[in-house]
């Protein structure tokens, strides 16, 4: 029993250490695994807009509804050079202070955004608008780039990967 109890000690000394020795490694994992992440997203989501303006066949009448849309969309999205703020140095009441700010901003952008597709959707034929919500209203594709699972079948359970 002795030498059980030796044995487990060891065994918990040792799981210890490594996993003290492994802190400062886990630490900080740094911002590389969002690396480009950015920047693909605005790629993808450019390709998205020149396929659906490019199927929704535009006339010169739209185009500005259509200018309206897209500016909407890309209001906002980064802060601006020099504005980045250190957060530790803010007491917790000034944090939810700030986060409600940015909230209230994003609610803001939202609305200007309802409102610019509103205002599109008005000018669009009812074709267009057909084409509009054939390319808004099916699964989502993945992060990986992978096609989502099409909706159920009322018969056929849906495959997982």
């Amino acid at each position: 029993m002795n030498n059980y109890r030796k044995a487990v000690q060891s065994f918990l000394l040792a799981a210890s250490v490594g996993f003290f020795a492994a802190g400062p490694v886990m630490a900080d994992p740094g911002c590389d695994h969002m690396k480009g992440h950015s920047e693909r997203h605005a790629r993808m989501m450019e390709q998205h807009h020149t396929k659906l303006h490019d199927a929704l066949k535009l006339s010169a009448e739209q185009e500005p509804a259509w200018a309206k849309l897209m500016a909407s969309e890309h209001a906002g999205e980064a802060m601006p050079a020099g504005q980045t703020e250190d957060w530790t140095k803010l007491k917790a009441p000034e944090r939810a202070e700030k986060m409600l700010e940015m909230a209230k901003a994003r609610q803001a952008r939202m609305a200007e955004h309802v409102s610019a597709l509103k205002a599109l959707y008005a000018v669009l034929t009812p074709e267009q608008q057909k084409t509009f919500e054939d390319f808004h209203s099916g699964p989502r594709e993945r992060m990986s780039g992978k096609a989502a699972p099409k909706a159920k079948a009322a018969d056929k359970p849906v495959p997982r990967n």
